[in-house]
């Protein structure tokens, strides 16, 4: 059970989408982004090592077509263990302000999130005290299948 101390630490808010797949007329298969439920949380850039990453946490990688992808991690403190079926959006803070933005698109959408990894943290009793996860930046922002 998630003890009061750690859950007055959450003091930030997520949506998260479930991730199914539905049969098109034609007979491909899409995948699809449903609206499941929001959690407490409390999510901070996830701090990484070397003399290629920048202050912000970003980094930049080329492909092999020169095109240049963006990748940026969160780590995320919650009661609840995330499926790596899920996606995270909508991240507020204890006021409602979005956190984490899209400044490069005109409508300011809000950052889409994968999640990689999810364990959980036991407390020395051997409780389980939260669960952190591992978010990445989902490479296309703009998801068209997504029904919020």
């Amino acid at each position: 059970m998630i003890n009061s101390l750690v859950g007055s630490i959450m003091n930030m808010t997520a949506d998260i989408y479930i991730q199914q797949n539905a049969q098109t007329k034609s007979g491909n298969l899409d995948r699809e982004w449903l609206y499941s439920f929001k959690i407490s949380c409390k999510v901070e850039p996830l701090k990484s090592g070397g003399a290629l990453n920048r202050a912000d946490n970003k980094t930049f990688m080329t492909t092999g077509a020169d095109d240049y992808l963006e990748r940026f991690q969160l780590k995320m403190k919650s009661p609840v263990q995330l499926s790596r079926r899920y996606r995270v959006r909508n991240i507020r803070n204890h006021v409602g302000e979005v956190a984490f933005v899209e400044f490069d698109r005109y409508d300011k959408a809000d950052m889409i999130f994968d999640v990689t990894s999810s364990h959980p943290e036991i407390d020395p009793l051997g409780h389980i005290s939260y669960y952190e996860t591992t978010l990445a930046r989902v490479l296309i922002q703009h998801n068209d299948t997504n029904n919020s």
